[in-house]
């Protein structure tokens, strides 16, 4: 029997995640070694990068604005989903293919000025691979819902037309690669491990490719957000849903589990496996695990990591690893993980130290890898220190990263071993910088010596990522302000961080008991798996976020930390490439280079205006569709879904789908052309001749401004510099000083000539003049 283990997308493509490889280590160590380990997260990433694939989705993207054009009309959906590929910049593959390939090389990858330009190609491309999943978004790797559907709503979750829709990307790839694979097609068992909330559709939806190529395959699912779904489910009952594109559901820690799943055969259906959900079809029952079953670290095999490491966009490799598991503090008020009954998260276990130098002298000896991060809830002190001293005693040669809580008993001396074992970046969850606010998350710290502690680290060398939140149930403005002033007084302490929004998940200490905290839970409508929970202070209104939101809520810089790029990128918090710029120039490296992130690709404010050319940081285009009308549209749009939200409601597909019959649709109007300019992330509509003046003085035949506003009298010519002015502040455009290609602007061209050939047919230079850019 021949088993192979998944990551699925949509993830972080610069590193592998270690889940695979736990369950990998463990079969192997109890006696099976028919098991294949595959990345497809990466494979995807890489196929989408291919050039021939390059060009066909750029294909396809034209196809449907070739189709939404000849409409006569455009309902909202559509409008946004001819907005979201008109806005975004088309990459050429030769540009796409250098930023990958110095992505993976030292060099290039550690030219910071280089390494933006470089993520920024990779993310203009893959806006457009978002515009190809509407309704749904990608951002950084991650695809979120934006309020079009919920993937907390278990009727869009399972919609196979609006699956067929998001995941669009992924369906071709898996027709092109995978549905004749031959490692999948020998393989018997298939496990995907879904890790985050925002793999779940790409996951369910290549577990229903799977299932429909080779339905005599047994399919289980598992991870740590499959898990978080069934611990949040309403009702248990529920998933069965599942149950429509597997066999069996692993939850918690999976690798007592596998073990047994692979090692049963036939029908799993009521068989008492260890954390193991199954589903009699002929009884419509789902059968739920007795208890849960927490593994013993020092039992386990060691971790197996056999990746695609070429394909990583990164030039060093790095590993997830998980010496413990769970917390040892497990007090926290707001702290949800695991899948605990009794307690804030998982019981506190650890693997011994000597298996973990031992593991990871293997696994550095096999994979190369040399970054290390400690993928643990939080590490204790004791152990930590333990650890230091038997890397440093074996010699081990890595760089590592971990998440401590700011205890007083990291002194100077601990700190700079810790620093000499290799740990180049730590992540501290400081949560407030005002005591009675700790006090009621029952932090066991003190604001009196935090600032100690972050300074004991820094001054070792170790840069200190700060994660904070604000609106914990109780806080007052003045205690909210103490954080942000904690944050400024200890500058010299961190490196980066962010203070994200306290988010209130449904089996927290403080949603079991909700009146000690003084607040109120509100049922939110149209949820079957609530995650976030909605709560209601004692005489105010309600609060909450979506679970969406707070997986990237830490990344907030809230005006406070250095501005600079989220995760899976450098200056993102536990990434990869974070710690590899730590490594290579110290702990202040972000601090001191976060102007670059504004500034790169743009041009120096002391350029004379009329010498530049233009660079357009995204696309221009033009519509026989009204802009202002769709523009008018989307904002109802955020409007409405806003008011969802105030409803304690989750904005789901269907409820998209009849609000926008109340909408009047746009209409094509072939005759009068209207006018655009995006950056990807904003659009604007501008005015027919700013926008041919944009189209001549950008592009491989640019010419500078001054040659494109030839023959125009003073007062014009500033109204347009103006204009450009504007444009360039917004970021939707870059003035570039390179020299210019020859002109095609004649040196006597009267202004009656250059209206001819720059404002489109019907435009008139009088009407520009007057008319509002």
């Amino acid at each position: 029997m021949r088993l192979t283990l998944i990551h699925p997308p949509l993830d972080d493509p610069t590193l592998p995640y270690h889940s695979t490889a736990y369950l990998k280590g463990h079969l192997v160590q109890s006696g099976f070694h028919n098991v294949g380990m595959r990345d497809l997260n990466v494979e995807f990433v890489d196929y989408c990068l291919h050039k021939d694939q390059v060009s066909e989705f750029y294909q396809e993207g034209q196809r449907r604005i070739q189709r939404f054009t000849s409409q006569p009309y455009l309902s909202l959906q559509e409008q946004e989903e001819y907005l979201g590929l008109c806005n975004s910049r088309r990459v050429h593959a030769e540009e796409l293919s250098a930023a990958t390939r110095e992505l993976r090389q030292r060099e290039s990858f550690l030219d910071y000025s280089c390494y933006l330009k470089n993520v920024d190609t990779v993310n203009s491309y893959f806006s457009f691979i978002s515009a190809l999943s509407y309704p749904s978004t990608i951002r950084d790797f991650h695809q979120a819902c934006f309020g079009n559907y919920s993937i907390y709503n278990l009727g869009d979750l399972f919609n196979p037309h609006l699956s067929e829709r998001t995941c669009y990307p992924l369906l071709r790839f898996f027709e092109d690669r995978i549905a004749h694979d031959p490692e999948l097609m020998d393989s018997d068992q298939l496990g995907i491990s879904i890790v985050y909330d925002h793999q779940m559709s790409y996951a369910l939806c290549l577990t229903r490719a799977l299932r429909q190529r080779w339905p005599e395959k047994r399919i289980v699912l598992g991870g740590t957000a499959i898990s978080q779904f069934y611990k949040y489910m309403k009702n248990k009952a529920d998933m069965s849903w599942f149950f429509k594109v597997c066999d069996a559901i692993v939850v918690g820690e999976g690798e007592t589990a596998i073990c047994e799943i692979v090692n049963t055969p036939g029908d799993l259906t009521g068989k008492a496996i260890p954390n193991t959900i199954t589903y009699d079809r002929g009884k419509d029952r789902v059968h739920l695990p007795a208890r849960i079953h927490y593994e013993n670290l020092p039992t386990l095999g060691t971790p197996v990591y056999e990746h695609p490491w070429d394909l990583y966009l990164s030039p060093e490799r790095g590993i997830n690893y998980a010496p413990t598991r769970g917390c040892y503090w497990n007090r926290c008020t707001f702290c949800d993980y695991g899948l605990n009954t009794d307690r804030p998260t998982s019981p506190w276990r650890e693997r011994k130290i000597d298996q973990v130098i031992s593991d990871l002298q293997e696994i550095k000896a096999k994979s190369q890898a040399k970054y290390i991060y400690f993928a643990v809830d939080v590490m204790a002190p004791g152990y930590l220190e333990r650890m230091s001293d038997s890397i440093l005693h074996s010699g081990l040669d890595i760089r590592w990263a971990a998440e401590l809580r700011l205890e007083k008993i990291f002194s100077p001396e601990r700190c700079k071993k810790i620093a000499q074992s290799g740990c180049v970046a730590i992540s501290v969850g400081m949560e407030s910088g005002n005591q009675r606010v700790l006090d009621l998350i029952d932090k066991g710290t003190k604001v009196a010596y935090m600032g100690d502690t972050m300074k004991n680290f820094s001054e070792a060398g170790i840069a200190v990522q700060l994660m904070a939140f604000k609106g914990f149930p109780g806080e007052t403005p003045e205690e909210e302000k103490a954080t942000y002033d904690f944050v400024q007084i200890n500058q010299d302490s961190w490196s980066t961080g962010g203070i994200g929004t306290f988010v209130l998940t449904g089996t927290a200490m403080v949603a079991r008991n909700p009146g000690k905290f003084g607040i109120r839970l509100l049922d939110t409508k149209d949820v079957d798996i609530a995650r976030s929970v909605a709560f209601a202070e004692e005489g105010g209104s309600f609060k909450g976020i979506t679970s969406e939101e707070s997986d990237s809520s830490f990344d907030e810089r809230n005006g406070v930390f250095p501005e600079v790029l989220g995760r899976p990128w450098a200056g993102g918090t536990d990434s990869l490439h974070s710690m590899i710029f730590y490594d290579a120039y110290g702990r202040n490296f972000f601090r001191e280079n976060s102007g670059i992130k504004k500034d790169v690709g743009r041009q120096n404010s002391n350029l004379d205006v009329l010498e530049c050319t233009i660079r357009i940081s995204g696309s221009l285009f033009e519509s026989p569709f009204s802009l202002s009308e769709m523009q008018r549209n989307h904002k109802l749009h955020i409007e409405h879904n806003r008011q969802v939200f105030q409803s304690v409601a989750a904005p789901t597909y269907p409820g998209l789908c009849e609000w926008e019959q109340t909408l009047a649709p746009v209409m094509n109007t072939p005759y009068k052309r209207a006018y655009g300019i995006s950056n990807g992330l904003h659009w604007l509509e501008i005015h027919p001749l700013i926008y041919r003046i944009l189209s001549e003085c950008s592009g491989k035949t640019a010419i500078t401004l001054g040659k494109a506003l030839k023959g125009m009298d003073n007062a014009m010519r500033d109204r347009v510099v103006g204009h450009i002015d504007k444009l360039k502040r917004s970021g939707l455009i870059a003035l570039e000083s390179e020299a210019p290609t020859p002109d095609a602007l004649n040196a006597n061209e009267s202004v009656e000539a250059y209206n001819l050939r720059v404002l489109p047919a019907g435009i008139s230079y009088t009407q520009f003049q007057y008319q509002e850019m």
